[in-house]
């Protein structure tokens, strides 16, 4: 065996050691997300879906390319591993894979934007308290 040191880096995971534990996040991975999708630039978004939003398959809006919003949903998924917070919105987006239409486009692009502003979110595993 050898001791590789402290962990930084584990399969796209990055993890930093604070003084309130171990914080799992992916903040490199969602900035180049951002950057792939050209959405590096756009203005954050303080929740993941607009209030009383109502998506069906039914819609007679205009159809999008369904190659790309795959991609978009794909690697919105790899995400939330360190990101619970973005399941609901992305459960919500993930059943128009088929056919998805533009309010589809326009409600995954939400979630984008909602990545853009908490990059820095993740999950910390706390470190024992002292107390006993």
């Amino acid at each position: 065996m050898t001791d590789l040191g402290n962990l930084s880096y584990f399969l796209g995971m990055e993890f930093t050691h604070t003084s309130a534990g171990l914080l799992m996040h992916q903040s490199k991975y969602a900035k180049e997300l951002l950057k792939r999708f050209n959405m590096s630039s756009c203005n954050p978004v303080s929740n993941q879906v607009e209030t009383n939003l109502k998506l069906t398959c039914d819609e007679d809006g205009e159809s999008v390319d369904a190659t790309k919003f795959k991609q978009i949903v794909g690697s919105l998924r790899f995400l939330c591993n360190t990101r619970p917070d973005l399941i609901f919105g992305l459960g919500l987006v993930s059943r128009f894979m088929c056919n998805p239409k533009k309010s589809h486009m326009l409600a995954a692009k939400r979630l984008l934007r909602y990545v853009q502003g908490t990059t820095d979110y993740g999950v910390l595993f706390p470190t024992k308290s002292q107390k006993s």
